[in-house]
């Protein structure tokens, strides 16, 4: 009897350091690689669909010049095209700057007709997918999934959310009721690169207005939009100022034969600056209000919904261009 006593003690204390190493040393299998860092600055998340055109390469480089200016810090990069090669351009992208832990995210559906690039390719070598990069060394993952962990680890009403590209991640995002709950918390402002009215680009393409428009209906926080800077040209000095294995000199050299030493307009890199600099460098405005072509329409309220553009077009343009091109 003795003996069966302590044979089942035993079983117990087994039991019990069992549980404990699983309580104490959760596995890594659903934990995003490249969260454990210090935050210096604004936390960002940007969200992109760097495939057709350049300037999201280029808000992305200019996100890296204020990380290495101690202004933000690049938390993750959401990726809201489906081409299979795009996690590997934004990988090099951040490699170079020596960042290339960034957990990315990626939108797991399908889009109708989905984009091509001129900047990256399965039929050329030199392409910015081939250039220096590891992807083994940060995670991959849907999208929901990186924002929920990413934002769970973050202060309340910290984070900048940058939105570039389509809305279809953010529309997944608020659906999940976890992921609702964590940007009504965590996030202190949405900034989205979009037509004020009747948008005919990253609102609509690929069918996807309806997604915008949940996202614009939604988001608990505060959404403001800015659609300037198509006659800002920003890139031109990318060839005579950075080293030929910098990955924003070569997709600009690449895009839609823009050559070296010609630039690109700078939509997206508007609404990045705006997302950091505010009012520094920006007119926001309060009262007015958009619509998208399907018909929905949503008026603007002081730290609700609004819209921003730049005071000085120069002023702005000069900043994005010394930000692209300032040295890891």
């Amino acid at each position: 009897m003795k003996i069966a006593k302590n044979i089942f003690a035993l079983f117990i204390v087994i039991v019990f350091l069992i549980y404990s190493a699983c309580e104490k040393s959760p596995t890594k299998t659903n934990q995003i690689i490249g969260l454990d860092i210090d935050v210096v600055g604004v936390p960002v998340i940007y969200e992109t669909d760097m495939t057709l055109d350049v300037d999201d390469v280029g808000a992305l480089a200019v996100l890296h010049g204020l990380q290495t200016e101690g202004k933000v810090t690049i938390l993750g990069v959401c990726y809201n095209e489906v081409h299979p090669l795009a996690p590997a351009v934004i990988d090099a992208i951040n490699t170079y700057y020596n960042r290339g832990t960034i957990p990315i995210g990626i939108y797991p559906g399908n889009l109708s007709q989905p984009d091509a690039s001129d900047y990256f390719s399965v039929s050329h070598n030199d392409d910015v997918d081939n250039m220096a990069h590891d992807l083994s060394d940060n995670s991959v993952e849907d999208a929901v999934e990186v924002y929920k962990q990413i934002l769970a680890s973050q202060s309340d009403s910290s984070v900048v959310v940058i939105s570039v590209g389509f809305l279809n991640n953010l529309h997944d995002l608020l659906k999940d009721p976890e992921g609702y709950d964590l940007v009504e918390k965590k996030v202190k402002l949405l900034a989205v690169m979009g037509g004020l009215h009747g948008d005919g680009f990253n609102f609509v393409r690929h069918n996807l207005v309806n997604q915008t428009q949940y996202v614009i209906e939604n988001w608990p926080g505060t959404l403001v939009t800015t659609h300037v800077g198509g006659s800002m040209i920003t890139g031109e000095s990318l060839t005579r100022t950075t080293p030929s294995n910098n990955p924003i000199r070569k997709a600009f050299e690449l895009e839609w034969g823009v050559g070296p030493n010609n630039g690109r307009s700078s939509w997206d890199q508007v609404t990045t600056l705006y997302a950091i600099y505010g009012t520094r460098y920006y007119k926001e405005y309060w009262d007015g209000d958009g619509s998208l072509q399907n018909g929905y329409h949503w008026d603007f309220s002081e730290g609700y919904r609004g819209y921003a553009e730049p005071i000085n077009d120069v002023q702005v343009e000069r900043e994005i261009e010394r930000l692209m091109t300032l040295a890891p």
